[in-house]
């Protein structure tokens, strides 16, 4: 068991950042800086070194591009490129005449996806009109009691509010026809199916993992209603509209590309579609800053459109993936999560109660700061852990893991006449947490649609639970501004005047960490200051991950295998999301106070 001291910060600084001592010194902290610093072309009377244009043209690829730098071959590879400006008919030209097909072209970034051969990155990364290039990786998915812990219950009875007149757009592997996403009256469906950017065919969930979601979203309980049920599932906002944009395939797997494309249509029909709300629960381990990364880049378009963009933290929380008491992985969030403008949402386990006072954070929720930029996030947490939701049945999910379907005694008195197979399921994961939250943004809309994006963020997060466990609290690095308290959002009247940009975390000459002062960033100090939004200061003197040298050490990003080895976007399938954690739990990063004014940290 480790021991690390409270730590006050103060506030002495000029740029008013919280400063905050290390329990653990003497890291060698190794700058960022630059590393995506797209470099000018080189004037024409100026012939460079071939060592130096070869250093200047690796520097606008990605880690997983420079990668395959060094071992050129034949290999067709997928990369998605953004230009300086819009793309040209000459500088499509000159992609082709290398031997680059063009598949995607993009208005949300200036560039377009395709593939070339390996032995060509070189070449194309050294013409001056190349930005940027970046793997087109895969992107994944992330994976009864959840509502009430989070209050959704009261905001639907007490304050009627369902959703109805909002639509939540869900990329994800398609949502499934079932009754509980119909009206009320289980004649009409809530949901419309829009384009397919998949490798499946049918734009119908083949996965099972997009209609999970749909149902956390906007599930009104249809099929576990009426006197013959004692338990009733449903979503956080039961009459919300779902717009379905597919890009994850049966296998939960899909094309940063693709997700791009997908992005851009939702912004291109958000009026049309009445999109306010958008639901990413997928992503990738990040191989370059957020700043160049064009999933990123995209969602923050969106977002900028006026978008609530909501994203899944990730499943990567746990140092050995199959161990839940496992050491915890900091710097593990996903990409598009990591980007400071986007609402990010890590997991928890209600342990089965309705009661948050006994919640878990998840062993296997991503964990902050952001590598490679270092934002502090995630921004807040929700239940994930064992959800009950929908299934699509005959999918990848309920074939494979049939036993994951919810056996009706558990909530009805008999059995259903209707009902042909399982008519709910459980999963687990970040992927379900950020499902419930794009329902409660969703809430906030219909109670107020004048709402921006960045005041909805504010404000879930100011009133989020800081410490909601009767005995054991956690860093914001596992649990970000805290638990997700709907009523309270829904009473906020306070409004965030810019970007409710996630705060950034230094390191000092002196040996110290700040971090970005809320307010400064946010406006209005008397509002956004840094005790009201992340509440008791001790939390930020969390010297396990200040002594994890991955959180730090650039070396470390290149070292770490489990990062760059799965080139996908994809969502979680595996065991992860299967199993979860059980509701007993896990103690791992938990803090309880003592008498003489330490921190234990359990199960470390």
């Amino acid at each position: 068991m480790r021991h690390s001291t409270w730590y006050y910060p103060t506030r002495g600084r000029p740029a008013r950042r919280l400063t905050i001592a290390l329990a653990a010194a003497g890291l060698a902290f190794l700058s960022l800086q630059g590393r995506a610093t797209l470099l000018a072309s080189a004037s024409p009377g100026a012939a460079k070194p071939a060592s130096a244009a070869r250093s200047d043209a690796a520097r606008k690829l990605d880690l997983f591009l420079q990668k395959k730098l060094s071992s050129p071959s034949e290999e067709r590879i997928s990369l998605i490129l953004q230009s300086q400006g819009a793309p040209t008919a000459a500088m499509e030209k000159s992609f082709t005449e290398m031997g680059g097909q063009i598949k995607d072209r993009y208005r949300i970034i200036p560039g377009f996806s395709g593939s070339i051969p390996s032995k060509i990155l070189g070449k194309l990364a050294a013409e001056p009109w190349v930005k940027r290039l970046s793997a087109d990786v895969t992107v994944q998915k992330h994976d009864d009691h959840a509502m009430p812990a989070v209050g959704s219950d009261i905001a639907n009875r007490n304050y009627g509010l369902t959703g109805s007149g909002i639509s939540v757009a869900v990329l994800d592997s398609g949502i499934k026809s079932r009754a509980d996403l119909n009206d009320s009256l289980n004649l009409s469906s809530r949901v419309y199916v829009g384009p397919n950017y998949s490798s499946d065919s049918s734009s119908d969930d083949l996965c099972g993992h997009g209609t999970h979601v749909a149902g956390l979203i906007g599930g009104n309980g249809y099929a576990s209603s009426g006197l013959n049920y004692f338990r009733t599932f449903y979503g956080t906002a039961p009459r919300v509209r779902l717009v379905s944009v597919k890009i994850l395939n049966s296998k939960g797997q899909g094309n940063v590309s693709s997700a791009i494309k997908a992005i851009e249509w939702v912004v291109t029909n958000r009026d049309k579609q009445k999109i306010r709300v958008l639901n990413l629960s997928f992503g990738h381990a990040p191989g370059e800053s957020y700043t160049t990364d064009p999933l990123s880049l995209a969602a923050e378009k969106a977002w900028k459109s006026g978008i609530v963009v909501v994203v899944a933290a990730g499943n990567r929380g746990r140092s050995n993936p199959d161990d839940p008491n496992s050491d915890p992985a900091f710097a593990t969030i996903n990409s598009p999560g990591n980007n400071p403008y986007v609402l990010t949402v890590g997991a928890t386990n209600t342990r089965g109660t309705a009661d948050p006072a006994d919640d878990l954070m998840a062993s296997y929720s991503s964990h902050g700061p952001t590598r490679l930029d270092h934002i502090l996030k995630p921004d807040l947490v929700a239940p994930g852990n064992q959800l009950i939701s929908l299934p699509s049945p005959k999918s990848t999910l309920s074939t494979n893991y049939s036993g994951n379907g919810v056996p009706w005694d558990q909530y009805a008195y008999t059995a259903p006449l209707l009902s042909s197979g399982p008519d709910y399921f459980r999963l687990s994961g970040t992927s379900m947490a950020t499902g419930i939250v794009s329902g409660a943004a969703a809430l906030m809309l219909q109670k107020d649609s004048s709402l921006t994006p960045d005041t909805i963020k504010g404000r879930l997060m100011k009133t989020a639970r800081k410490a909601w466990h009767s005995e054991y609290v956690y860093s914001p690095y596992y649990r970000g501004a805290g638990l997700l308290h709907i009523p309270a959002a829904l009473n906020s009247t306070d409004i965030v005047k810019g970007y409710a940009l996630s705060p950034k975390v230094y390191r000092n000459e002196d040996g110290t960490l700040s971090v970005q002062d809320t307010s400064e960033i946010w406006g209005d100090s008397a509002v956004w200051a840094d005790s009201a939004v992340w509440a008791d200061s001790a939390v930020w003197a969390d010297s396990a991950v200040w002594a994890d040298s991955a959180v730090w050490a650039d070396s470390a990003v290149w070292a770490d295998s489990a990062v760059w080895a799965d080139s996908s976007v994809t969502a979680d399938i595996s065991n992860t999301a299967v199993k979860g954690d059980s509701l007993l739990g896990s103690l791992v990063g938990a803090v309880v106070r003592t008498l003489d004014g330490t921190l234990n940290l359990l199960g470390l």
